[in-house]
């Protein structure tokens, strides 16, 4: 077994907007609690992240059209919190549109690692992550989704990508099973070589 740990979109924009469920203290501390679980095991983790140019060209149309902006390049609202700030060995990829597959890094520094489990975390449940849990699934990989460090602003259809993904394309667990899975002997030994 060979995981690594993407976290998607755990930037303060996305945290802030309002009706996030979980709230985001909750949906902070369950990723924070994940991702200090696999830097103690020497899991590799990616962020994933959306930041747009100052001038807003690389917005998604969507965005453009409705005159919105978020996660600019330069500002708080493009970074994590503190708890979730990539050190100095994790990658950051940067998305430019729903999937963190939209940006060929993200598959080239998994293979590069031999991964073949994906366990991720973040938001939206709905959009983000929906599309980069789909991505994973098609490109091969193992998905396991961390339920309770995942979130969005839109409840119900949180809970039918949930289901509808549970169905197909990954396992949904929650962080403090995830890290126990990854306590069984030999579970990350080989990423760690």
């Amino acid at each position: 077994m060979k995981p690594a740990l993407i976290l998607v979109d755990l930037q303060q924009d996305f945290l802030g907007r309002a009706g996030l469920e979980p709230p985001t203290a909750s949906i902070t501390a369950q990723a924070a609690a994940l991702l200090d679980g696999c830097r103690r095991r020497r899991v590799p983790v990616i962020h994933v992240q959306t930041v747009i140019r100052a001038d807003g060209s690389d917005r998604m149309p969507h965005w453009q059209q409705a005159d919105h902006w978020e996660c600019v390049e330069g500002t708080p609202g493009a970074l994590p919190p503190p708890a979730l700030a990539p050190v100095a060995n994790e990658q950051v990829v940067r998305k430019p549109m729903f999937s963190g597959f939209g940006n060929p890094a993200l598959d080239q520094a998994l293979r590069a690692l031999g991964v073949d489990i994906t366990i991720i975390a973040g938001i939206y449940l709905h959009g983000c992550v929906r599309s980069t849990v789909l991505d994973a699934y098609e490109r091969g990989y193992t998905v396991w989704v961390a339920g309770d460090a995942t979130g969005s602003t839109e409840p119900a259809h949180a809970e039918l990508s949930r289901s509808w993904l549970g169905a197909r394309a990954a396992r949904f667990l929650p962080v403090q099973e995830i890290l126990a899975r990854l306590d069984q002997p030999g579970a990350v030994a080989s990423v760690n070589r």
